[in-house]
């Protein structure tokens, strides 16, 4: 999509060395790309584990980090270090030494995990088998808490049920709460909401309960995808994306062409590209940044790299768009622009969903930013 000079590609590829080096040197870290992985009880990687594909099970011990990118992702084994996923559905059963960070539509937790949760998605549910020893943070639609928490919980949900143990407070945003009869808050339940929350009885709070009323302006603005005033700023981004993806389009109609294609091609390996070097890179460009001879290499390369992000919706709305096209009876090849700017008011609407938009942004994001890149791949080939 974007035209790199010779000097810009040879600062990825740079950047790109040397994050490879640090990883293999420092932590050993394994990069995975496949549709479907299976990691047995018996086997054990000792470090860090990449991997991005359609459906992964982990049963073994990874004793580093887990990256993830996928359909699904179930993790029956033992991760000494911390799990972080973009996928459809996440379902954590084992143990987790570190935290666990997952952007995901279903994220289901009924393991041990001895940090902190960071989950956002439609559906969170913590089952009664599950153990987190510190902290909850939720953005998500629905969130059901039946297992035991060490910490706090905080956050934003749209229907909060209790059913578990929360040794710490609750801090939330949230439409509706239910504390059902087997509930134990030990610290506070602090939280803002259009009613009081539904408390049953048997259920335990030991510290104090504060309700703050949301406002009767601030729940007609809750009840619309859009709200008035962010019309006007949604509206002046979309325009000058529009406008930027058709100049770029014009100018570089090949590598348009390319990183539309290679998300039609492999949709989840341009997502598991753009998750694992969106991670990656930015941890390159600081370490060139703590080099005296590598600042100036590292402040091009952010620029680049802001550039990507910024760009990143291009190749994915024209996919949609031109899917799109297609559906409603075109014949032939849809024209790239036309379906740039349709893919682009798509995106703008479904991004703003609630309680899906982060999801689908990281998704969106993580693909694009694959998408780009591997379309300057095709071309230098």
């Amino acid at each position: 999509m974007l035209g790199f000079s010779k000097a810009e590609i040879l600062i990825f590829i740079l950047t790109l060395i040397l994050v490879l080096l640090i990883f293999d040197i420092s932590f050993g870290t394994q990069f995975k790309g496949v549709d479907n992985f299976f990691f047995p009880d018996t086997a054990i990687i000792r470090d860090d584990l990449v991997i991005a594909g359609g459906n992964i099970k982990l049963d073994g011990i990874i004793e580093g980090d887990l990256i993830s990118a996928s359909r699904s992702l179930v993790q029956n084994g033992l991760i000494l270090g911390s799990l972080n996923a973009v996928s459809q559905d996440l379902d954590v059963l084992g143990t987790v030494k570190g935290s666990v960070r997952g952007f995901a539509q279903n994220v289901n937790v009924n393991g041990k995990l001895e940090r902190n949760l960071i989950a956002f998605g439609y559906a969170v549910d913590i089952k009664p088998g599950a153990e987190i020893e510190k902290d909850i943070t939720a953005f998500c639609g629905k969130m059901t808490l039946d297992g035991k928490l060490g910490g706090s919980l905080k956050g934003s949900v749209g229907e909060l049920v209790i059913s578990g143990i929360v040794n710490k407070d609750i801090s939330v945003e949230a439409d509706k709460i239910t504390l059902m009869p087997t509930a134990t808050i030990l610290g506070d339940l602090k939280y803002k909401s259009k009613r009081e929350a539904k408390i049953e009885s048997g259920a335990q709070i030991s510290g104090e309960t504060v309700w703050t009323k949301r406002e009767p302006k601030e729940e007609k603005k809750a009840k619309v995808i859009f709200s008035e005033v962010a019309w006007i700023p949604e509206g002046l981004f979309l325009l000058a994306l529009m406008v930027t993806g058709i100049v770029l389009t014009l100018l570089f109609k090949k590598n348009a062409y390319q990183a539309k294609q290679a998300i039609g091609d492999s949709f989840l390996k341009s997502l598991g590209l753009g998750f694992v070097l969106m991670v990656c890179i930015p941890i390159a460009i600081l370490v060139l940044f703590l080099t005296v001879i590598g600042i100036p290499i590292a402040i091009i390369a952010f620029f680049a790299y802001a550039v990507l992000i910024y760009i990143a919706k291009i190749p994915v709305a024209t996919f949609v768009g031109e899917k799109i096209i297609k559906a409603l009876g075109k014949r032939g090849e849809p024209s790239l622009i036309w379906s740039m700017l349709l893919g682009l008011v798509v995106l703008t609407f479904v991004l703003n969903i609630r309680y899906l938009e982060w999801p689908i942004y990281f998704v969106v994001l993580f693909t694009g930013f694959g998408a780009i890149l591997s379309s300057q791949r095709r071309s230098a080939s």
